[in-house]
């Protein structure tokens, strides 16, 4: 059985990190999602693979190569322009001759291995599978109706109160399903979905069973702060191990990771389940807290807070400072007492600007995201949920309260 990953797509609503690599690319505990994912396949024993590329393709080739290091074999196909999921699989046709079924998988959500493999499983005893998740705000997602297992109704992005069962972008779909994505028309986003494709096979008698996906197994990626859902997903499900140098009257507790070089000298805590990456160094008297990831090469260095963030390869915090709920992009450099605030004082739920319109973000702590080779001066402040674009220099002191654009300069 081969399956698809669906890895076309460029992510605008996750500026600033997706500036300059796609967002498949991004990391979760310490690996690209997209490498989870094709980790995941080939360890469940779904060897051949499709992936259907666009945005940034270069990347992802580099990144995955034919597939050797995980023991499978990947296909590249170029989807044109971005027409939408069906049209991704269209696109993919001709890869997938001679096939009764096939997988699709998104690209850019988070999923658990333990989810891949069960579904992998699941698909060898043949019919047509949707994954789905239970979510308590289902009004981003396409939302699924189901009785007795068998899914009655697909709607994309419905707006829904209360909890809901919403579409994982993991299928197992037939070859017949083919001649359904030809015969979708454009959506009123003007895109082809495969959504769409699958209530057609629906409309024809196909029954679609529904796979319910456990608590923790899957995140959707879409806004950057999604990111930070899917981290600590990752992180939590990492075995703890270390591969690198812990000092004297250092404190561990919960689950660390620490990969090959990565060192966490003395007087440093790290707490609850943490990954440092391949020569990250951390301290003297660090403090790392849960949901923590760090990149290769990274540095937080002498008195600094982390708490449930994401620091990217490069990316250094080298003195004094706080970094809560943030993500902070490649070779970002901090400036020593540069805090991120991460809550409201009414504590509501925190507001981000995303295509130059208010979101509520449904997050009650959400710190800041900074793009790729931002530096700061010393005791920047940055408001809570504020974006700063790729390049920008941000003056000594200055407080940070609304979006940023790149390669800006700001002074106090």
């Amino acid at each position: 059985m081969k399956a698809v990953i669906l890895a076309a797509g460029r992510g605008v609503r996750l500026w600033p990190l997706t500036e300059h690599m796609p967002k498949h690319l991004l990391p979760a505990g310490g690996r690209a999602i997209l490498e989870r994912t094709v980790s995941a396949l080939a360890n469940a024993g779904i060897r051949d693979l499709v992936l259907v590329v666009n945005y940034r393709a270069e990347m992802i080739r580099a990144h995955l190569g034919g597939g050797g290091r995980f023991n499978c074999r990947i296909k590249f196909v170029s989807q044109k322009r971005i027409g939408g999921t069906a049209d991704a699989i269209a696109t993919a046709k001709d890869e997938l001759k001679g096939e009764d079924h096939f997988l699709v998988l998104y690209g850019d959500d988070y999923y658990a291995s333990s989810a891949i493999g069960r579904f992998a499983q699941a698909a060898t005893r043949g019919g047509t599978m949707l994954a789905a998740a239970s979510v308590d705000d289902p009004s981003r997602f396409g939302t699924i109706e189901a009785k007795d297992g068998l899914i009655s109704e697909i709607r994309e992005k419905a707006s829904r109160k209360g909890p809901g069962l919403v579409n994982a972008g993991m299928y197992c779909l037939p070859a017949r399903a083919i001649l359904a994505v030809e015969k979708t028309k454009r959506s009123t986003r003007g895109e082809l979905e495969l959504t769409d494709s699958t209530r057609i096979l629906i409309r024809r008698g196909e029954e679609v069973r529904v796979f319910p996906l456990e608590a923790g197994e899957w995140a959707g990626v879409s806004y950057p702060w999604d990111l930070l859902e899917a981290n600590s997903l990752a992180v939590e499900a990492n075995e703890p191990s270390n591969q690198g140098t812990v000092e004297d009257n250092v404190r561990v507790t919960g689950k660390a990771i620490l990969s090959k070089g990565a060192v966490v000298k003395s007087g440093s805590c790290l707490e609850g389940s943490v990954f440092l990456g391949e020569g990250a160094v951390v301290g003297p008297n660090a403090y790392l807290r849960r949901g923590t990831s760090l990149g290769k090469n990274t540095k937080v260095g002498a008195a600094c807070e982390v708490k449930n963030s994401v620091l990217m390869d490069g990316a250094k915090v080298p003195h004094l400072s706080y970094i809560g709920d943030s993500i902070i992009g490649h070779d970002t450099s901090l400036g020593a007492g540069t805090t991120t605030a991460n809550l409201r004082f009414d504590e509501a739920n925190i507001m981000s600007s995303v295509k130059r319109k208010a979101l509520n973000t449904g997050r009650k702590k959400l710190g800041a995201i900074i793009g790729d080779s931002v530096r700061t001066g010393i005791n920047v402040s940055i408001l809570p949920g504020v974006k700063i674009g790729g390049g920008s220099w941000i003056g000594p002191g200055v407080v940070v309260r609304e979006d940023i654009p790149s390669q800006a300069r700001l002074k106090d």
